[in-house]
């Protein structure tokens, strides 16, 4: 039976959990094709990973909770505002090829993310806000209203009350789950984008009720948390770095993953140790032990590979967890190569995307996972400083 019962390795299932709720859904390969290119996905993958491991390398980083989906969305919108040089250091940061349109991108992920579901709610919301009588490009516009499905509201930024405005949004997009994304507004800001992203879904199988544990903190003390326990029918990939476990949500587009490394790592050891292959090889795994989707049955399967074995009536045991995060990925996303304070002259002349902030929020329980996040995005317009002769 798998474990968790150590922080440093919950900060590992924390964030291999984030990059699943943001990127991975239960389509089996072909599908993925067929509705979606598959350099989508990988760049999703890598721009999830990437994103997460720069913030794990972080002194003094903890528990790690990001949407790369959320980010992933609102850069796009700001990157469709952009052009040339800038616009294809964005879509390279992002992962994308850069000849590729960002909003017919974004148009067929939140087409396909959209998709109903019986068992597991996604729900993707844009909205941007513009300082009154802004000349943005109509055909700007366009793309946000239709492929973006964005609503647009004029904002006067000054205003006391405009952060409430965008946060009252949020609020309401992300189920009552994110709140306060923005505390203030420079008076330089023109724009502000934002994608709300939340989920919510119950597991085809719930876990069962434990009494509390034992649980080993990063400072090495001990602290008695919530656990709960699955018997039976989880899908474990093992191989010598380390064990994964497959959870499927009721419905069969979406699942957990939870990957748990055999050594107990630091953050910054884990960001060295998750990437990309990694995380294709136990996707990889997990669709050979369920016959490519990864909501169907598990089935015994030889992986081919020495000391690598799957297993379908696995057991896990966890703390429940609940946390909240909030980051401003400016930095992160420059150290990745994301052009800040460039043009993006479809908002107009002299206006620069300049700082990104997210908020997550994410419940795991013995019935399923809630997880919520927006991110947000100013747009400012260059300020004349005026000449005082004080000397």
């Amino acid at each position: 039976m798998s474990r968790l019962t150590d922080m440093r390795r919950l900060a590992v299932a924390c964030s291999a959990l984030a990059i699943l709720l943001a990127a991975c859904g239960e389509t089996p390969p072909d599908r993925v094709v067929q509705h979606l290119s598959m350099k989508l996905s990988d760049s999703s993958t890598n721009f999830g990973i990437s994103l997460v491991d720069r913030l794990l390398a972080e002194p003094g980083a903890g528990n790690v909770f990001v949407s790369p989906l959320s980010a992933s969305l609102m850069l796009s919108m700001a990157a469709s505002a952009a052009s040339g040089d800038t616009q294809a250091a964005m879509l390279e940061t992002l992962g994308l090829d850069p000849s590729v349109d960002p909003s017919g991108e974004a148009r067929q992920t939140i087409e396909r993310l959209a998709q109903s579901d019986d068992g597991a709610q996604l729900e993707l919301a844009q909205a941007v806000w513009v300082k009154q009588g802004l000349p943005l490009s109509q055909s700007y516009v366009a793309k946000l209203r239709n492929d973006y499905r964005a609503q647009m509201a004029n904002l006067d930024f000054r205003s006391p009350g405009a952060p409430g405005v965008v946060n009252r949004w949020v609020d309401g997009a992300t189920h009552h789950k994110i709140t306060d994304l923005v505390d203030s507004f420079d008076p330089s800001v023109v724009g502000y984008l934002v994608n709300a992203t939340y989920f919510h879904a119950l597991w085809r199988i719930e876990f069962d009720s434990r009494d509390p544990g034992q649980f080993h903190t990063f400072a090495g003390t001990t602290v008695r948390v919530p656990m709960m326990r699955r018997h039976e029918n989880v899908t474990e990939v093992s191989t010598p770095d380390y064990v994964a476990a497959l959870l499927p949500y009721k419905g069969g587009r979406f699942s957990a993953v939870v990957v748990l490394p055999r050594q107990t790592l630091s953050p910054a050891d884990f960001s060295k140790f998750l990437t990309s292959a990694t995380w294709r090889q136990v996707l990889g795994y997990m669709h050979g032990a369920t016959g490519s989707s990864l909501g169907a049955p598990c089935k015994y399967w030889d992986t081919g590979v020495p000391n690598v074995w799957t297993h379908c009536d696995g057991s896990l045991e966890m703390p429940k967890v609940k946390l909240d995060y909030m980051k401003d990925l400016t930095q992160t996303l420059i150290a990745m190569g994301m052009p800040m304070q460039a043009p993006v002259p479809a908002f107009c002349g002299e206006c620069a995307l300049t700082q990104v902030v997210q908020k997550t929020y994410l419940e795991i329980d013995e019935k399923g996972t809630t997880a919520a996040a927006a991110t947000g995005g100013a747009v400012v317009t260059a300020l004349v400083t005026p000449i005082v002769v004080d000397r």
